[in-house]
Parts: structure tokens; C-alpha cells; sequence
């Protein structure tokens, strides 16, 4: 989180400093109260900024590995992620391994499935 963290922060700031303000002021002209103006209108602008962010960190902070097995060290339970456990099967049980590696990518294709109508809107 140390240091992919800065990549979500930024691109959500941006985000928030493009969007239009006066939509939040209509909403509140209208009787929206500041949840729900958050809740329906921030949110849905900032929403592009927010998840591009994610997958922004999301993809530095897997790509960790080597500063998290330097400093963190692989402690089971405690500061074990992912590609450390695979790591670790890989030398025992390449099986746990195989399993491991497809669940990762899995959750990639998911991820990026569920992005694609966010990064290429239908014509």
C-alpha cells in the first residue's frame, strides 16, 4: 500500500478536481441533502477516476514482490501475499502453485471484463 497507494490518490484527486461542480450545486438546489449528493452524483463523476486508480494500484502494489519479501519478509498469516505464496509452492508443491497462479489470473480477467465497457464505450 506504501507505494502504489500514491497512484490512486493522484488519478482520484485529478478526478475530483475535473469534475463539475455545479451539478453538485444543482442537486442541492434540488433538496439533496450532502450523502446523497456524494452517494449519486460525486461518486458516479468520480467513478472512472476512482477505478482506473484501483487498477492502477491494484497492478503496483502485485508487482511488489521484491521489495515485499526484502523488507516484509514471507511470514505465513502475517505478510504472506499472492505471488509470495507462490513463490514459496512453486519450490514445494507446484500444484498449490498452478492453482494459485490461475486464481490471480482469474481475478485479472474479471477485473479487466468488468472495465472493459468503462474503457471502450459501445459506439
Amino acid at each position: 500500500a506504501f507505494v502504489a497507494m500514491p497512484f490512486l490518490v493522484l488519478t482520484v484527486e485529478a478526478g475530483l478536481r475535473s469534475a463539475d461542480r455545479r451539478l453538485e450545486d444543482a442537486a442541492a438546489t434540488l433538496g439533496a441533502n450532502r450523502w446523497t449528493t456524494f452517494r449519486r452524483v460525486t461518486i458516479p463523476m468520480v467513478a472512472p477516476s476512482l477505478f482506473a486508480g484501483l487498477a492502477l494500484a491494484w497492478a503496483r502494489a502485485l508487482g511488489e514482490f521484491g521489495a515485499t519479501i526484502t523488507f516484509a519478509g514471507n511470514f505465513p498469516g502475517t505478510t504472506q501475499t499472492v505471488p509470495l505464496a507462490v513463490y514459496v509452492a512453486l519450490e514445494s508443491q507446484p500444484d498449490v502453485a498452478i492453482v494459485l497462479s490461475l486464481l490471480l489470473l482469474a481475478f485479472s480477467v474479471v477485473v479487466l471484463v468488468s472495465l472493459r465497457d468503462r474503457w471502450f464505450p459501445a459506439r
